[in-house]
């Protein structure tokens, strides 16, 4: 099984931009991308159903033809944790019911790009925590972390856990979200490079993914 998931030092840090991005890029090059972001909270309720935002936008940049019930079939309303929100609402969900969602009709010719929920060590189900999902898709991992102070000690953190898990880093992602994270005046993308040997990229907001980049992904595709 190919593919790439996608998590974050935390949550907000942009992995769904970053996703999307990469999801377009790959599709441009006719790669069969299908997208999984099988839960989302903070879902409004748009004509009666609780309407996932991160995993439509998803599926918009792959361009699959596949339904967003089977981007992301579990949804819930309150801006919390997935486990959190999964216990509130009085039903329970497995990792193995995340894995099944994940892998569900995927065959050799498709590239699998999940999408985890909050930080690698988030609780993403009743049972499990993103690093747990990750695991048992064994997949490549994009790590997504906002290019802000802060930023070093938060992206070793979670490459630490990652290499704790054995799974391959293909990158760790410093995401300009806005204009006022381009004027911060450290350089993490250069301390991150010297204190890790991951390959570290900078994407700025609003433009498009480096060639070297999109080179380095393809190599683990």
């Amino acid at each position: 099984m190919k593919g790439l998931f996608i998590t974050g030092t935390d949550t907000n840090v942009g992995k769904t931009y970053i996703a999307c991005l990469i999801a377009a890029e790959l599709k441009s090059r006719n790669l069969n991308i299908i997208p999984r972001k099988p839960v989302e909270t903070g879902c409004e309720i748009i004509n009666d159903e609780l309407y996932p935002a991160d995993a439509s936008v998803l599926l918009k940049a792959s361009q699959s033809n596949i339904t967003l019930d089977e981007v992301c079939p579990y949804r819930y309303t309150p801006p919390i944790s997935p486990q959190l929100a999964i216990k509130r609402s009085g039903n329970s969900i497995s990792l193995d019911d995340l894995v099944s969602t994940c892998k569900k009709n995927i065959t050799e010719k498709d590239l699998l790009l999940v999408e985890g929920a909050g930080g690698f060590y988030s609780p993403i189900c009743t049972d499990a925590l993103n690093a747990d999902l990750a695991s048992r898709l064994n997949l490549p991992v994009i790590l997504v972390t906002e290019d802000r102070v802060g930023a070093v000690n938060q992206a070793l953190l979670a490459i630490n856990a990652i290499e704790k898990h054995q799974l391959k880093i293909c990158a760790v992602v410093l995401n300009s979200t806005g204009p006022e994270t381009q004027n911060n005046l450290s350089d993490n993308t250069s301390e991150i490079k010297a204190l890790t040997s991951h390959p570290v990229f900078s994407i700025s907001h609003e433009q498009p993914i480096s060639a070297n980049f999109l080179k380095h992904l393809l190599l683990y595709l």
